[in-house]
């Protein structure tokens, strides 16, 4: 019997605590307090819990419909939204990115697909001011609905 050895999605060395499947869609945000790779569907924001620093991996193959806020990420997937890291983003290769990324510090392999700004943080003052731009939509809209 032969195992297939799953694909490496980044050089960052994080350990997942939480994975979303393939096969999974989740309609809605998610506030996480842990590493979390996503291999399915995310209809909302991915939004890190205050005090927590995390990993949010997005693999080839998965969708995220919405803004995406943690210490690190790393893009193989497909995302609609903006991202704010208080640390790096990692856009790998196969990446699809339709939004804003605004980062601290940034890889981006060659083959990526970016449709958005770029914008420096010199300090996590600016991605918290951001942050929380970001979180008073979502509240608002959610207060409208």
């Amino acid at each position: 019997m032969a195992f297939l050895k799953k694909p490496v999605l980044s050089k960052s060395n994080s350990h997942f605590e939480t994975i979303i499947g393939s096969s999974s869609r989740i309609d809605g945000n998610l506030s996480i307090s842990e590493n979390i790779r996503i291999d399915g569907i995310i209809n909302g924001n991915i939004l890190q819990i205050e005090g927590k620093q995390i990993t949010v991996a997005v693999a080839n193959g998965a969708s995220i419909l919405g803004d995406i806020r943690a210490d690190n990420i790393i893009l193989s997937g497909k995302v609609v939204g903006n991202l704010f890291t208080q640390n790096m983003v990692e856009v790998l290769s196969t990446a699809e990115i339709n939004g804003d990324i605004n980062y601290v510090n940034i890889s981006m392999e060659a083959g990526a697909n970016i449709k958005g700004q770029l914008n420096k943080i010199n300090d996590s003052t600016g991605v918290e001011a951001a942050t929380h731009l970001v979180i008073d939509q979502v509240k608002q809209k959610s207060s409208q609905a």
